[in-house]
């Protein structure tokens, strides 16, 4: 008797197994196209991830090459003028700066150094093409900015 039974044991687990494979190539193959889906769309976020990141440097970049050369190095900027333009635009030291492309040290001693100031070309660049900006244009061009 204990003959019969471990062969009805093994004849039971054999047909199990079996059981068990076919159902299963189904599943493995609605798996394995959706592990190709996924790392097709992992490349995709990354590669317009680093296209996001390209966009704002291009957008201040476009805004910067609007301003001649000549009007640069004409231009005279004061302390007050930079404390007036920062109040104007309703902004903080600190997000005046990002628009800017300085640190926030750099932006308090620029509001607190008298006389002339002399900047960089490219601060000054900046400077004047955020000059003729309103409050909700520097707002959304913080925000492209990532601030």
């Amino acid at each position: 008797m204990p003959n019969l039974s471990s062969v009805f044991k093994t004849e039971i687990s054999r047909i199990s197994r079996k059981e068990i494979k076919e159902s299963l190539k189904a599943l493995q193959g609605s798996n394995a196209t959706l592990r190709k889906t996924v790392t097709e769309l992992k490349k995709r976020v990354a590669t317009l991830e680093s296209q996001l990141k390209k966009l704002p440097t291009s957008a201040t970049s476009a805004r910067e090459q609007k301003i001649a050369p000549e009007a640069a190095e004409n231009v005279r900027v004061s302390s007050k003028s930079i404390m007036t333009l920062r109040k104007k635009l309703g902004l903080s030291q600190g997000s005046f700066a990002k628009l800017l492309g300085v640190s926030n040290q750099a932006v308090y001693v620029m509001e607190h150094k008298g006389g002339q100031l002399r900047l960089r070309q490219t601060t000054l660049k900046k400077l004047l093409s955020i000059r003729n900006l309103g409050k909700k244009e520097a707002r959304k061009l913080l925000e492209e900015i990532g601030g």
